[in-house]
């Protein structure tokens, strides 16, 4: 049996004066992201993470400007089904590019830092700068989910405790110095695209103080900060000091005090809330010698028993037993990235790519990463995780559904880049992108093969079924009677974005079209539906992935391969399970073939653990291991376990994500594997609680005339046994 408080442990972030790293504490909806004091005081160097609070309802629009609107951008393109409307966007869409009249569409709703917690002089009433601290050890107790900050303020020796509760939006900070006061400050909303934060406009919000409670105004953003533990006082337009109360138990020896963060007013309150109740700050517990304790041991107290308990009762991966330095390393990112996703990814709305720490894109999320951010969690023995963010879905479905429409089909189209608004963003590639559609079918499946009883959830099962029906609709006849792909479309490469009008056939997009209507089929068959074995009979009908020569390469027909960037076609025969399309063979020359001269110092922090899946599926595991852990520019994990991708996305949630779901590929196997397939045995790697994921499904006999569509059928399909494993 695994001592799992010593896997955990062992791996604690340390953070001292010259290690790079920033740690964060939260609960998945809501997070307090820390500099080197414990608190947001010192500015971040220059291309480093901007440590902040952001909740999932913290979202913040400026006022529309007269004149440019949505539909301007609506551009239509030729399809197999004429012409059809894309929410298109002229130049280029990269981070600092002139957005022009799509500017404020791209740019809002944003998420917004709901305040700044900084330490002061409390003689003097200034905010400390940094030569009067000296930064010695930053401590996350992983197992308890509390940071300890040690420092010196002017030589004296100063300890901040922080956490927050494991349920709700309540931040808790323990100052233990009597030099030392908190102050809190607050921002406006900024358009900027990796900025959750405006401090130059402070006559555009408000902040007030009734009692022991601070209201803000930001436009249609409203909310409340209920103090516990000392007494607000305005010390400024947006500057609130807190002062010790009568009710401080430290209150002449430092600061101790609870934070409680509530949305009073937004118009995305339904989605990022729904029926959740106001925090509630619980009593502290009684202090040794029969006092009161600090108000931060109650919150300190819950954080700790969820915290030990999520360890206790997940997925465990041990490599403890080999001396192999790669197990170590590995081992190490597993267990803090599952501590970074449970903080920053583990709530109702797909997140954005850095998470709840800063923002990129402006905080709005893409649902191409959501596979990412979330099919790790069941496979860990967190599947109510992943169920909580596929209610988005649910929500979402309207919009989607009134885009396929538009587009002539039926089902939903799943959007790229969204925010909680639910309005695509403009974009020259989001909106042509096709591989987020078999998403919500694959989460769904591992929802349901984590836990059976999902599979009769009706939310879910009527987002598999409209995710399946447009793929299904979506898909191109060509004269053999044999489907495929676009135009117009942009492959999960995204580098013919200029040729997305005639682009068509990527690899990988086909492939995981194919599988995921196979699953859908098995959805239907469970349910007993009238119309199951249709969509099995639609991916018989699908194009082999392969090219011409029978090769695996970016597009079965198309444009040569570019290698940089994502090599996607591998994600055919890696987080696609083997559908007997793509032999072995052929995908081990794919490897080969990307290993030998693709560029990989331009890929993705989630393009390593890819690559790692698509090994371990062959069953080679020193390969496996070494792409996962492969040194590129973009795959570096720092002391607290974050991914640097470039000076505007200093952190990388999917780079996270998508090592704990190869991490779980490589230890977990997949249906009808043997044992940790993806690890050396000599590692004598123990494993507990990590779920297999999907296996092979058997080939299917190709067939080009069958039908498409309900209205042409005369007969349901067999059913596919190998799409109903339990």
């Amino acid at each position: 049996m695994i001592d799992r408080r010593a896997l955990v442990s062992r791996h604690d972030p340390v953070l001292t004066p010259g290690t790079d790293g920033v740690l964060s504490v939260g609960n998945g909806s809501f997070a307090a992201s820390l500099d080197r004091t414990g608190t947001q005081t010192l500015p971040p160097a220059p291309g480093a993470p901007r440590p902040t609070v952001l909740s999932e309802w913290g979202w913040h629009s400026h006022p529309a400007p007269q004149g440019p609107r949505l539909e301007d951008h609506v551009r239509r393109y030729p399809s197999p089904r004429g012409e059809v409307p894309y929410m298109d966007l002229v130049g280029p869409s990269d981070a600092g590019a002139d957005e022009g009249r799509a500017r404020w569409f791209r740019a809002n709703p944003h998420k917004v830092a709901l305040l700044a917690l900084v330490l002061v002089d409390r003689r003097t009433g200034r905010r400390l700068r940094a030569e009067d601290v000296t930064p010695v050890r930053q401590h996350l107790d992983l197992w308890r989910g509390v940071v300890t900050s040690e420092l010196l303020h002017h030589g004296r020796p100063c300890t901040v405790l922080t956490a927050v509760d494991p349920e709700h939006d309540v931040l808790a900070v323990r100052v233990s110095s009597p030099d030392l006061g908190l102050e809190l400050r607050f921002p406006y909303g900024s358009e900027e695209w990796d900025a959750a934060e405006d401090w130059d406009a402070e006559d555009r919000h408000r902040t007030t103080v009734d009692g022991g409670t601070i209201h803000r105004e930001l436009d249609d953003l409203a909310y409340t900060v209920r103090v516990t533990g000392a007494a607000p006082r305005p010390c400024g337009r947006h500057r609130v000091a807190l002062d010790p109360s009568d009710g401080s138990a430290v209150s002449h020896e430092g600061v101790d005090v609870a934070l409680a963060l509530h949305p009073v007013r937004s118009p995305h309150l339904a989605l990022t809330v729904g029926d959740r109740p106001p925090p509630v700050l619980l009593s502290a517990p009684a202090g040794a010698d029969g006092g009161r304790a600090p108000v931060s041991a109650a919150v300190v107290d819950r954080s700790a028993r969820a915290w030990s308990e999520h360890w206790r009762r997940t997925g465990a991966l041990d490599l403890s037993a080999s001396d192999d330095p790669r197990a170590h390393e590995l081992e190490r990112r597993v267990v803090l990235s599952r501590q970074l996703q449970g903080v920053h990814a583990a709530g109702r709305l797909p997140p954005a790519e850095t998470g709840l720490l800063q923002n990129s894109w402006r905080g709005r999320f893409h649902l191409e990463m959501h596979w990412w951010h979330a099919a790790h969690f069941p496979l860990w023995g967190d599947v109510a995780a992943l169920r909580r963010s596929m209610g988005f879905y649910s929500a979402a479905l309207p919009a989607a559904r009134a885009t396929a429409r538009a587009q002539r089909c039926r089902g939903a189209r799943w959007p790229k880049q969204i925010g909680p608004d639910l309005h695509e963003s403009p974009s020259d590639i989001g909106p042509f992108l096709l591989w987020q559609q078999p998403h919500p079918v694959h989460l769904a499946e591992l929802c349901r093969r984590a836990d059976p009883s999902l599979g009769a959830d009706e939310a879910l099962q009527e987002v598999v079924e409209q995710s399946a029906l447009f793929l299904q609709d979506v898909l191109r006849q060509d004269p053999d009677g044999s489907l495929g792909l676009g135009p117009p479309l942009v492959g999960a490469q995204e580098r013919h974005v200029g040729d997305r009008a005639r682009l068509q056939d990527p690899a990988f997009e086909i492939a995981y079209t194919a599988w995921a209507l196979r699953i859908a089929d098995a959805w239907r068959h469970r349910r007993g539906a009238r119309d199951a074995g249709e969509l099995t009979a639609t991916a018989r009908r699908l194009h082999t992935p392969l090219d011409a020569r029978g090769r695996l390469r970016t597009f079965r027909r198309g444009p040569s391969m570019t290698r940089s960037d994502h090599p996607s076609h591998l994600l055919a025969h890696g987080l696609v399970p083997p559908t007997g399309t793509i032999p072995d063979e052929v995908a081990a020359e794919a490897l080969e073939d990307a290993l030998a001269d693709w560029g990989w110092e331009s890929t993705w922090g989630w393009d390593c653990p890819a690559a790692a899946m698509t090994a371990a599926r062959l069953e080679r595991p020193e390969l496996a291991v070494d792409l996962l852990l492969r040194d590129t520019p973009k795959n570096r994990f720092d002391a607290s376990g974050h991914c640097f991708q470039r000076p505007t996305l200093p952190l990388y949630l999917p780079a996270n994500g998508g090592t704990l779901a190869a991490a779980a590929l490589m230890a977990g196997g997949w249906d009808g594997s043997g044992h940790a397939p993806g690890l050396p045995a000599r590692w004598r790697p123990q494993v507990e609680g990590i779920l297999p994921s999907p296996g092979p499904l058997r080939p299917l006999a190709r067939r080009t005339t069958s039908p498409r569509r309900p209205s042409e059928a005369t007969g349901p399909e067999l059913p596919d046994p190998d799409t109903t494993v339990p």
